[in-house]
């Protein structure tokens, strides 16, 4: 009996973390933690449900689209589940998702916010968008990260990069 119930334990924490696995892409593109720290790079959180097929699109997508992956592997990209309540610290700022959900006023999945490396918020994207469009808007969060661009030079950049 007690075998049974070993294996029972261990069934359901494999399928548990399973759960948390599928909000994790594939090569660890898009991954889900408690603590964003500081390193140099780009941040994009990525607010989700576990009903949202657009969300799973999305994170898909991050991989399987070679534009998009190129750009998106030099972010640190962090799934925000909706569904959970949880604490977060983002580059040593203890918050939690309700917050974060207020700071940046989230009401649609997926919702995806643009940070420089600092954590400077410099786009919001609310609802799934094609993969060359999220390309070209990370190429310029990237750009005005490193000191590239103005945040104020979006229109330009998008018109050159044909979004608009």
């Amino acid at each position: 009996m007690r075998r049974l119930w070993i294996a029972i334990f261990l069934l359901g924490f494999t399928l548990w973390g399973g759960e948390n696995a599928a909000s994790t892409t594939g090569d660890g593109v898009v991954r889900h933690a408690s603590t964003i720290p500081y390193t140099g790079r780009p941040i994009m959180l990525l607010f989700d449900s576990r009903t949202c097929p657009y969300c799973k699109k999305m994170k898909k997508e991050l991989l399987s689209d070679p534009e998009l992956h190129k750009i998106a592997v030099q972010f640190d990209l962090y799934n925000i589940p909706r569904d959970d309540q949880q604490a977060y610290t983002i580059l040593g700022n203890a918050t939690t998702t309700q917050s974060l959900q207020m700071l940046y006023k989230v009401k649609v999945t997926p919702y995806v916010v643009l940070l420089t490396s600092k954590g400077v918020k410099i786009w919001q994207i609310p609802g799934y968008v094609k993969p060359h469009v999220l390309a070209a808007i990370m190429e310029f969060v990237k750009g005005v990260d490193e000191g590239k661009y103005q945040k104020s030079e979006w229109k330009e950049y998008l018109k050159k990069a044909g979004v608009i």
